[in-house]
């Protein structure tokens, strides 16, 4: 299943892997590439395969992580041996401990002690949270770039969050956490799972 998958192929079903199912202009915007080609990509990775499509939806099949993993090994030899990358990427792990603590402050609040779930009434708080987000995304700058440098792809995560970030400033609020939009928690995961991929290496539980 793995003979022949190019880098093209790589990118979109790495891309469907990472969102579990989406659309040919989803992956598109995810990789910055045409739709039109993503479409004809899907295709033939479903000629062999590695992905079923439905309702205009793509989705991996079984095939699909070993695929990924085995192509990835030979893509990404260059960044996982770049001494610039694995000291970044130690930086990030504390980064992203500090995004989950943050993303749990927008959805839940302390009133007398218990955690409730935010309404979103307190502006002021909603503020600090969102500022914080932005901080944090801002912090993976370094990282972002020098991955930009291996592959290109990579530029397209800062796109994806000032796009997310504008729209939030814009007063839709939706794009900090909504699972079914691309969402500051859905890009910075997707960058997360995209990462290890990368780098071969397994989360952490």
């Amino acid at each position: 299943m793995t003979e022949g998958l190019d880098k093209t192929d790589y990118d979109v079903l790495n891309a469907v892997a990472l969102k579990k199912m989406a659309s040919a202009d989803a992956i598109a915007d995810a990789i910055g590439g045409d739709p039109q080609q993503v479409a004809e990509r899907l295709q033939g990775l479903a000629g062999r395969g590695l992905v079923v499509e439905a309702g205009g939806s793509a989705l991996p099949t079984d095939e699909a992580e070993p695929a990924l993993r085995a192509a990835a090994d030979q893509l990404y030899a260059p960044v996982r041996a770049d001494r610039t990358v694995g000291e970044l990427v130690e930086r990030f792990e504390t980064t992203n401990s500090q995004f989950l603590t943050t993303m749990s402050a927008w959805q839940q609040v302390d009133v007398g002690g218990r955690k409730v779930a935010n309404d979103h009434s307190d502006a002021e708080y909603d503020g600090k949270i969102i500022d914080r987000l932005d901080k944090l995304i801002a912090r993976l700058t370094p990282l972002l770039d020098v991955l930009a440098t291996h592959d290109p792809r990579f530029s397209a995560y800062p796109r994806r969050f000032r796009t997310a970030l504008a729209g939030v400033d814009a007063g839709r609020t939706e794009l900090v956490s909504s699972p079914t939009v691309d969402s500051i928690h859905n890009i910075w995961f997707e960058f997360h799972e995209d990462l290890l991929r990368t780098l071969g290496r397994e989360r952490e539980e």
